[in-house]
């Protein structure tokens, strides 16, 4: 990076990543057997870009895959859990409306038509309406969440329909040889970014809650 090769080195992680996931798409493709794509990972390590490049992936190998978060599936505001300080905690597996998630992914398994909602991150609350959806009988499904590869969250899904990947950002990026900056500080920057973007918080805010 010193000495003006950030651009390359940029674009070589960047086609090893998507080879990766190329592989994986292939893989998926070639087995045909599991309907659930279950991505799970720490907080902000990735999920939603990894999820959505998986699908362009699992598209190019003749797939049409649909895609969804299981963030869409958080229990209404005033009922989200709370911590030991009194403020709500997202992270708590409590925090998603798991049996609305599993009615509706054996709905889509059984080929029905499902009304997805789509949480709304400002007011607190699911939306319906917008997400009317069908999965056909050789669409998978991929779904990413930090509780993706929770068994709880799943417990009514058929085991044999699911198949797991977990990610995370594993490499830490040295400033010189004495300073680091860890791999959760870069993911702390990431969701400070996104929840400024998209969940109508504050740097602060996200801070506290990190």
């Amino acid at each position: 990076i010193a000495h003006g090769g950030a651009q390359d080195l940029i674009l070589v992680q960047e086609a090893l990543q998507e080879k990766k996931i190329a592989e994986i798409a292939e893989k998926i493709a070639t087995e045909g057997k599991k309907k659930f794509i279950m991505i799970a990972g720490p907080s902000s390590s990735g999920k939603t870009t990894f999820a959505q490049r998986l699908c362009i992936q699992l598209r190019v190998n003749g797939k049409r895959p649909l895609y969804m978060g299981t963030d869409d599936y958080f229990v209404e505001r005033e009922q989200a859990p709370v911590d030991e300080f009194g403020k709500f905690n997202f992270e708590d597996l409590d925090a998603v409306d798991v049996d609305l998630f599993n009615e509706q992914m054996n709905g889509l398994l059984a080929g029905e038509t499902v009304d997805m909602p789509v949480f709304d991150f400002v007011k607190g609350s699911k939306r319906y309406g917008t997400r009317i959806t069908r999965a056909e009988e050789d669409q998978p499904i991929v779904i990413e969440g930090i509780h993706a590869l929770n068994d709880k969250l799943t417990e009514d899904i058929p085991e044999e329909e699911k198949y797991r990947i977990y990610i995370s950002p594993l490499t830490t990026l040295n400033i010189d040889d004495n300073n680091r900056i860890p791999v959760s500080d870069l993911r702390l920057v990431r969701r400070i970014a996104r929840d400024i973007r998209s969940r109508g918080r504050t740097a602060s805010q996200t801070l506290s809650e990190w």
